[in-house]
């Protein structure tokens, strides 16, 4: 079933749509929601959640892509579950994971510009790194994979990876600023 064809399904308020959702991109969903809670109960519960908010919120919106919509309520889904769980104790390897692009990032406090400027501009940098830099980088700051699981998915040393990210964080910070980012 092609996206679009997907996307009607839930304007037509077809109830198929959640298992078509699910066969299609089940897994991707459930992999990206793993890699941040860690714990399988609580990733079938966000995917619920997911699968909900996807059922409310189309229609109205029309997602040019199903699938980078589905994944970003996902992410964002699981992420909001995990500050839930964790307001009082810190999760080590998420914080580590966030620390790490804080010198990068602007303040949350700076807007984001018209329609998403420092996403526009962060999407246009990973789309001038090689892949194995890009694949490194969205795998410990989207899917919060550790240095361990990418170096095993890669196929890369701990060190290579950990090379890749800084290199990429300092590229990063180096390309945000040439853009008038005030960091």
């Amino acid at each position: 079933m092609e996206e679009n064809e997907l996307t009607e399904l839930y304007f037509s308020r077809d109830e198929s749509a959640i298992a078509c959702t699910e066969s299609r991109y089940g897994g991707l969903l459930k992999r990206l929601v793993m890699g941040i809670l860690r714990c399988e109960q609580d990733c079938e519960e966000c995917l619920s959640d997911v699968y909900f908010r996807l059922w409310s919120t189309i229609p109205p919106v029309r997602p040019d892509s199903f699938k980078a919509y589905a994944l970003k309520i996902a992410r964002t889904e699981a992420l909001m579950k995990l500050r839930r769980q964790r307001a009082k104790k810190r999760d080590r390897a998420l914080e580590c994971s966030l620390n790490e692009l804080e010198g990068i990032l602007p303040d949350k406090s700076v807007p984001d510009g018209p329609q998403g400027e420092i996403t526009e501009l962060i999407n246009s940098f990973l789309g001038g790194l090689g892949r194995d830099a890009r694949v490194i980088f969205v795998k410990k700051y989207w899917f919060f994979e550790s240095v361990r699981e990418i170096s095993r998915s890669c196929g890369f040393s701990e060190a290579k990876v950990k090379s890749s990210l800084h290199s990429t964080r300092e590229k990063l910070k180096k390309y945000l600023e040439q853009e008038g980012v005030v960091l």
